[in-house]
């Protein structure tokens, strides 16, 4: 079975997952600034972290391509989502949950842990909705590797920024977030694409599957290229508004 990838869509991919993680970061600075007040901008930055894990990967997927017809199951393709944006909701509020004090290691520690194994189960519960004459199996070593990679890689991207978000000087904090938003950004491709090394595709003509709640490959690209636009809007509304509140 023959694999490629198309260079464009990965590059569109590790992208969109650099913008959605900026954005991210640019909420947190209003997690130091109000007590008993976490709990929106949690649930806001996770939905934000969780739309561009899941966006990222759709995208990643369309850079896959292979000699077998691949469809989406629409279900758990929707289903996908909640792992990134609940699991990253928790680690933000679980790092700061309703103090202005710098989060211990403790807390940091944990939090890494959370949006490390939420990234991960996105990425594999997205991997279950693909619908192809194949057996998926996979390589045990390579999801670990993928599994360890997004905690550490998420662990320094939140320590890095937390480092300069208590320091005073709002110069340094306005380009504090460039760094890990890129390390975040890369951290999820890697995840998808060390994923994607893992799976091992064994084509199996017997297996139909009869749902007719099926994307097809035309409906995926507009539904990843939707959820990016949806993305940036979003990003870009959550801007403005705390540049204004600010």
């Amino acid at each position: 079975m023959q694999i490629s990838y198309n260079l464009t869509f990965v590059i569109l991919s590790v992208f969109v997952a650099i913008i959605g993680s900026y954005a991210v970061l640019g909420i947190f600075p209003s997690f130091t600034q109000k007590e008993d007040e976490t709990e929106i901008p949690a649930l806001t930055t996770g939905v934000i972290m969780g739309l561009a894990i899941w966006t990222m990967h759709f995208i990643g997927m369309k850079a896959f391509t292979t000699t077998l017809k691949v469809n989406y199951d629409i279900l758990i393709t929707i289903f996908s989502i909640l792992p990134a944006a609940l699991g990253a909701s928790i680690a933000f509020f679980t790092l700061f949950p309703k103090t202005m004090k710098r989060p211990s290691k403790k807390r940091l520690l944990l939090s890494s842990l959370i949006l490390g194994i939420s990234i991960s189960v996105m990425h594999y519960t997205g991997m279950a909705a693909m619908i192809m004459p194949a057996r998926i199996s996979y390589n045990s070593f390579l999801v670990m590797l993928s599994i360890v990679i997004a905690f550490l890689a998420s662990y320094l991207a939140l320590a890095y920024f937390i480092n300069l978000n208590f320091f005073h000087h709002n110069d340094r904090k306005k380009y504090a977030k460039v760094f890990p938003a890129i390390l975040m950004g890369v951290t999820i491709s890697l995840v998808h694409y060390i994923g994607m090394s893992a799976a091992n595709f064994i084509p199996n003509s017997t297996l139909i599957n009869n749902s007719l709640l099926l994307l097809n490959e035309h409906a995926t690209y507009g539904l990843a290229f939707y959820c990016a636009l949806m993305l940036i809007l979003t990003s870009m509304i959550v801007a403005v508004t705390l540049n204004k509140s600010n």
